[in-house]
């Protein structure tokens, strides 16, 4: 395989403290940034701080390693690898139903893995190249590459924030879109003091949208919000 470099982000979660040193300064050898962890509470709490582009987990525990796949993926989206010596089919079948996206029998091949990601990765983009970057409704036009909002013929130029938040709402209109998606897409970090930061971006949308139009962007008591078209 041919040498590259790869900027991605990854959090690791192993038993096996050998394993976890050997593949976490393998992948920063080849470029990426790495967390490496050993127990599942230090794993969640850094998931729940900061953003990453992968997750591997390596946990012996199986009921310890569907657990924490379980909790990441109720506040996480990321792409996630699990990594046991041995899986059974009702095991595979559990992980995956808890949100895996792969699971890896060890010993666990290094260059493959970095394959899967760089695939996983490829797809992902060529999917968001897809998604719509401008939107129109009924005295609203918004255009997501210019930062652009025009509401009744007032134009606003928004910031880059007020522009994240305001295209996932749009991608995602009239379907609740969870706080901590928010958060990790356009912060990179699911924290207090982001929320706090979230609902004054929230409340300056509003104060743009609604005067002028009929689109609605509703609270949904501590889970997040919804744009109502």
């Amino acid at each position: 395989m041919t040498k590259c470099e790869n900027d991605f982000s990854v959090l690791m979660a192993f038993s096996d403290p050998n394993v976890g040193i050997v593949l976490s300064e393998y992948l920063r050898l080849r470029g990426m940034a790495v967390e490496l962890c050993s127990t599942v509470s230090e794993t969640f709490n850094l998931a729940g701080k900061s953003h990453y582009d992968f997750y591997v987990l390596g946990l012996e525990s199986h009921e310890e390693l569907l657990q924490l796949t379980t909790d990441l993926r109720r506040i996480s989206d990321t792409p996630m690898f699990v990594v046991q010596s041995v899986f059974n089919k009702e095991e595979q079948v559990a992980l995956y139903e808890a949100g895996a996206d792969d699971c890896i029998v060890q010993p666990l091949v290094p260059d493959l893995l970095i394959c899967k990601m760089q695939a996983m990765l490829k797809r992902w983009n060529e999917f968001e190249k897809r998604l719509p970057t401008v939107y129109d409704y009924p005295d609203v036009h918004f255009d997501s590459v210019t930062q652009q909002l025009t509401v009744g013929g007032q134009t606003f130029h928004l910031s880059t924030k007020e522009n994240g938040v305001l295209l996932l709402l749009c991608r995602n209109e009239n379907q609740l879109l969870e706080r901590s998606r928010i958060l990790k897409e356009v912060w990179l970090a699911d924290s207090y003091f982001n929320s706090r930061s979230l609902a004054v971006y929230i409340n300056r949308l509003r104060h743009m949208i609604e005067p002028g139009s009929s689109l609605r962007i509703m609270s949904m008591r501590t889970r997040g919000y919804k744009l109502l078209t």
